[in-house]
């Protein structure tokens, strides 16, 4: 368990210096008043001592009185005399009692009591106790208030120990399962059964906790996307550069051999318009970068789509295509086929890959578009593509074994598709089925 010292220590000694100084209080309290209640315990036993010796002494023989008195005095410090004694100052009045003359502490009780002798004659009885009552308080007081205040004492120390550590438990357990957190451990909670203020302070500290998680995860994601966005562009830059290399290399060679009249490029109308297409060519895999790049702008809004009127404005636009090539398109959508995505990112998405099941479908084949369980699913019959082309299929500028001319595509559309669909955190598949290529996408409708 991890502990502060600092605060344990304080607490303690806080705890120890309360207890300590009510427990000196309390005998302080004690040693000034014990002597009055010292004076009250003494007057009553003195009070019921003279009423005993004073029945003892009713019908006694007058004669008696003065020997049995003296025997009284003797036992006990008290002087007790026939009053007439002392009014005639034959006794000294505190002959027998133990006080010092002057002292201000001396403590004296006189009590008269009457009787009658044997002889009918009535005598009066003088009872008289005297005592130094600060001595006698004090000789009493210290057999007993030292060891009562050491074992106070003791008693505070263990106590205040004990209670001070009772008390910061809960901060110690705080600190424990905090620092914990600190280390981001994900299965750190603190325990919320716990009916007191530690369970409330815990569960509203685990929400905070969860929430963080979430955050740093999140943030973890999108750093993740960031390095992997610009890995994407040192990947795409290269890819360009060396797509565009190639043509530009050919146009200058070309260009070259038209100015010095070599051979067949005499021929210059010729090879102007292969120059030209060139051109065309390169300027179609501008545009094409072009919009390979904004597909981060394309993922940021996210909106409910209903796939079939997108996919219907897409197909009038390759109709002419797929007429050419015999192709029939079968689309199987309704209304209820829906995703959330951006509506230039779905347009996109759909573009390439209707695009591509046209241009590589048999001659005379089919193109079905249909939704099997939750996935958009995009059937096209061709030869199917070998494990290798399909392990590149979604590199950039890959162009597969079946395309012979690289005019017919820049290698761009199906590693757009890949970024877009990764994007919206999309699964996809592109395998083979028995009469052809399948391309099946997750439809997200959350």
């Amino acid at each position: 368990m991890i502990k502060n010292p600092k605060l344990l220590t304080k607490s303690f000694l806080r705890s120890f210096t309360v207890l300590g100084g009510i427990a000196l209080i309390i005998h302080i309290a004690i040693y000034l008043t014990f002597p009055f209640y010292y004076i009250q315990q003494e007057g009553e036993k003195f009070n019921e001592s003279a009423t005993i010796m004073s029945k003892y002494l009713e019908g006694k023989n007058a004669h008696e009185l003065p020997s049995l008195l003296e025997s009284y005095s003797k036992s006990l410090r008290i002087s007790a005399h026939l009053k007439t004694d002392v009014l005639d100052k034959r006794l000294s009045l505190i002959h027998d009692l133990e006080i010092k003359e002057g002292s201000i502490t001396n403590y004296i009780v006189t009590i008269d009591r009457q009787i009658t002798t044997a002889d009918g004659k009535k005598v009066t009885i003088q009872f008289i106790q005297g005592v130094d009552i600060y001595k006698e308080a004090t000789r009493i007081m210290l057999l007993y208030l030292p060891y009562t205040f050491l074992a106070t004492i003791v008693f505070a120390f263990v106590f205040s120990y004990f209670y001070t550590k009772r008390l910061l438990e809960p901060l110690f357990y705080i600190s424990k399962i905090t620092s914990k957190m600190q280390e981001l451990d994900h299965d750190i909670r603190f325990d919320e059964t716990r009916k007191d203020e530690v369970g409330e302070v815990g569960k509203q500290i685990n929400d905070v906790y969860e929430n963080l998680l979430l955050v740093i995860d999140e943030l973890e994601r999108r750093n993740e996307r960031i390095i992997k966005l610009q890995n994407q562009k040192v990947s795409f830059v290269r890819g360009a550069s060396h797509e565009l290399k190639t043509p530009l290399a050919s146009l200058r060679i070309i260009l070259e051999n038209m100015q010095y009249n070599i051979g067949d490029y005499k021929d210059h109308p010729k090879y102007i318009a292969k120059s030209i297409n060139k051109i065309d060519q390169m300027s179609h895999l501008l545009e094409e970068v072009l919009e390979s790049s904004k597909f981060q702008e394309w993922t940021e809004c996210r909106e409910t789509l209903t796939v079939k009127t997108v996919l219907v404005d897409i197909l009038s636009r390759y109709q002419e295509l797929a007429h050419s090539r015999g192709v029939t398109i079968e689309n199987q959508l309704t209304d209820a086929t829906r995703v959330v995505m951006s509506l230039r990112a779905l347009d996109k998405v759909l573009t390439n890959l209707i695009s591509n099941a046209i241009k590589y479908s048999d001659q005379n084949g089919c193109v079905m578009i249909s939704e099997q369980d939750g996935y958009l699913s995009i059937k096209n019959t061709c030869a199917p593509l070998s494990d290798q082309e399909l392990e590149h299929l979604f590199d950039i500028f890959y162009h597969s074994q079946i395309v012979t001319d690289k005019g017919k595509g820049s290698g761009l559309g199906l590693y757009i598709v890949n970024n877009i669909l990764e994007s919206y955190q999309m699964d996809y598949s592109f395998l083979p089925y028995e009469h052809g290529m399948e391309f099946k996408i997750s439809l997200q409708t959350d």
